[in-house]
């Protein structure tokens, strides 16, 4: 499996880091098109993302890789017809089955302002 890093760029996408500021009510957005279709959350509006980028907060780029890659499963999951809440929700489950072990992973969501305090880790 490409990196989430290069599996948007073989997509054609660019990763844009922003300032905190500018995206803390989000921390990741895309716009970016799939299959001819244009796929956005409404925060893609309120920030004014250009077509066929991926946002993230520079306070997260140290974890792009699980940030980029939640962005690219919710973006799949919004493809296959889910609703953006849903979609989220399952982003998250792709997640946790991926890296329920990985440290790097834990500690970026104990890091994490809000919203992320609700994943389950086994065995505690």
């Amino acid at each position: 499996m490409a990196s989430p890093r290069e599996a948007i760029r073989e997509r054609g996408w660019t990763i844009e880091h922003v300032p905190h500021e500018v995206i803390s009510k989000y921390n990741a957005c895309y716009r970016v098109e799939v299959d001819g279709e244009l796929i956005y959350p409404p925060a893609a509006d309120d920030l004014g993302i250009p077509e066929n980028e991926v946002w993230i907060s520079e306070k997260w780029s140290k974890y792009d890789r699980f940030v980029l890659y939640h962005e690219l499963r919710e973006i799949a999951h919004r493809a296959e017809g889910h609703d953006k809440t849903t979609a989220h929700e399952l982003a998250e489950r792709d997640e946790l089955s991926l890296w329920r072990n990985n440290p790097r992973w834990r500690v970026m969501n104990a890091e994490w302002d809000e919203g992320r305090a609700h994943l389950p880790f086994p065995h505690e």
